[in-house]
Formats: C-alpha cells, structure tokens, sequence
C-alpha cells in the first residue's frame, strides 16, 4: 500500500523551553466509514488551520514533520470529529484507528466518531492508555463510588511519585475532575517543575480554578454547619464548639488514605486539646459496625459521629467532596480557615495559631 505524505516542519513555542525538536512520522490505519481526510495538531490548537493533513487513502494516512518531543498530539477528522489524543516520543509511531459516520437526528448532520485502538513505539502513549484502560475498568467494577474513588486517588498518586517528569502525569491530573481541589493541588505538587510550562500543565491549573471557583469552599466563609449521631446515638452539633479551633475530619473505615493518617491526627490532638483545638470526624461509613471497629482500633480518641448518607449527605453535597480523605479547618467564629490539609499542614497551622 502507499502512504500519502505530508511533510512540514514544526516550531511550537509552547514546547521551546521543553524539549529540542525531533523529527517523527505516523503511520495510520483507519477503518469503519468515512469521507474525510484525517488532521493533526498539536497542544490547545483545535482549528483546521492550525493542523497538518493527510489524505487517506486505502485505509492508510501518514505525517511526518518535526516536535518537541514528547509530544500530545490530536487527531480529527474534521470539524464535526471526535478529538483524541496520542502521545508522541519516537521517530516512529504506528497507530491503528476505526471511525462510525453517525447522524444526528436533530440536524441529520453527521458526526465521524472516530476512536484509537491502538499506539505503537510510544512509552508515554502506553502509560497514558494503561492508565486509561484501569480507569475504564474500574468504572465497570462492582466497586462502590466511594471505594472507586479512593482506589482512583491512589492509582493517580503511585502513577505521578513514579512518573513525575512524565507529561502524562500532568495530562491525567488535569482530566481527574472527579477529584477535590485539595487532592488536586497535592499531586499537583508532586509534579516536576521542569513540566510548569506545558500544555497539560496548564489543564491542571485550569482544573483547579474550575474546583476552585465553588464558593461552598472559599475561606473565610462560614461553615455549613451539621448535626450528626455519634456511636452512642447522640447529636453532635458542630455549632457547638464555636470558641475554639475545630478540625473536621472526613473519612471512613474502608478508606486506606484516611486510616493512615489517624496516628498523627491522634498525636496532634493530645499535643493541642488544652490549648483550644477540638477535632471531629466524620465518618462515610453506610456501615455502623465497621466505623465502630475502625474508632477502637485505630484509637481515635477524639469526638466521632456518622454521616451514613456519606456521599450523598448534607455536608458532602453542599461542598462538592467525592473523594476522602478530606479535611475542614475552622476559627473560632467557625469559618473555614483551611481545607485539605496534609497534617503536616495542620500541625504548622496550629503551632501558628496556639
């Protein structure tokens, strides 16, 4: 079969400062139905203008020009396309396609669903779509939300302490918006600057804003106050410890994260209970027992109450939380001071404030 070629060559400014310019091809095959000609761009850049074309021809498309590499490179059809996303890091890359005409019955326009089966000669690809493929998969689990959501937090955090130079890391950060602003900007941080100027890293900022923006979580708001059970069946009113620092705990029994996290909440606690500092956790737990046992063997000698609504409960929604362990940091009047602390946070913040 022959390839159409295209040759053009490519300066980015927004990889200058990344990488030296490398020259690539890719070798496409595409199947299914189609009627147009398959583009590339590179970054934000989502015009036809802005992308390099080949002819397809036989089922084969080709490109080769030159990038700072590694690269994210986009693919489409046309304007009415699907867009996704490839990682370039070789001279070579051979991808595998399939597309579907479909026609939109509100319009009768057509849209070419096109979708990437397959990338070869690509590491950074392969960490992108192994990464993908567990996600994919853990959706389809049987696993509840909140333990979905704790393996995800987990799964992302191992992939970019492994991978922190790797623009993938960044590039599944920014697409995580199921997670809070707080766990957000902490694998954010685990980031290598040396990536503080590209395209993914931007996502992530703009993640951020987007969690960000909820007023819910703004400082120096009043908390949304809750009255919950704790284990004796009592009311636990959060109102009630106006006048001194109360720290609100979220987390729950099944949540590997949070329990790790208890023996340095316990010794914070002894360190400042006398000095005017008062914790509560709050537990996701739907099962009363196993929050029980979680209490008792992991100590927590601080106040404890349930939300067995967890997720779906009162403080959950008005503050976006889908993911624990998260924190709340109130004054004294109880507005929020701090959200998602590390305990090494708290502990600063409390040797300032006590």
């Amino acid at each position: 079969m022959r390839y159409f070629k295209i040759s053009l060559i490519f300066i980015l400014a927004s990889f200058a400062s990344f990488s030296q310019s490398k020259t690539f091809e890719i070798f496409g095959t595409i199947s299914g139905k189609y009627n147009s000609k398959m583009y590339l761009f590179f970054d934000g850049n989502y015009k036809q203008r802005d992308s390099i074309v080949s002819e397809i021809k036989d089922g084969k498309f080709y490109f080769k020009g030159s990038a700072p590499m590694p690269a994210q490179a986009r693919l489409h059809m046309d304007q009415r396309s699907f867009i996704r996303d490839i990682y370039i890091d070789n001279s070579k890359t051979y991808v595998t396609c399939t597309t579907e005409m479909k026609i939109n019955k509100s319009d009768l326009d057509t849209t070419n669903e096109l979708t990437v089966i397959d990338v070869k000669g690509s590491a950074a690809d392969k960490l992108k779509t192994d990464f993908e493929k567990w996600l994919e998969n853990l959706k389809k689990s049987k696993a509840s939300k909140e333990e979905q959501s704790d393996a995800y937090y987990q799964k992302l955090t191992a992939f970019i302490k492994e991978h922190p130079k790797s623009k993938v890391s960044p590039y599944l950060l920014g697409k995580a918006s199921m997670l809070s602003y707080s766990q957000v900007k902490k694998l954010n941080g685990l980031i290598d600057n040396s990536l503080d100027n590209t395209f993914e890293t931007k996502s992530v900022s703009t993640l951020l804003e987007q969690l960000d923006n909820s007023a819910n979580l703004a400082i120096g708001l009043s908390f949304q106050d809750v009255v919950l059970k704790d284990s004796s069946d009592h009311d636990i009113d959060t109102r009630q410890f106006r006048g001194k620092y109360t720290l609100i705990v979220c987390w729950a029994s099944w949540c590997k994260p949070c329990r790790s996290e208890h023996p340095e909440l316990n010794n914070i606690y002894e360190k400042y209970k006398g000095k005017g500092l008062e914790m509560v956790g709050v537990s996701f737990d739907t099962d009363r027992d196993k929050w029980k046992t979680a209490v008792v063997k992991d100590k927590l000698n601080w106040r404890q109450a349930i939300d067995p609504k967890a997720f779906e409960g009162a403080m959950a929604k008005h503050y976006t939380i889908q993911a624990i362990p998260t924190n709340f940091l109130l004054d004294k009047d109880g507005k929020v001071i701090g959200e998602g602390l590390s305990t090494k946070e708290i502990e600063e913040m409390m040797g300032h404030l006590l």
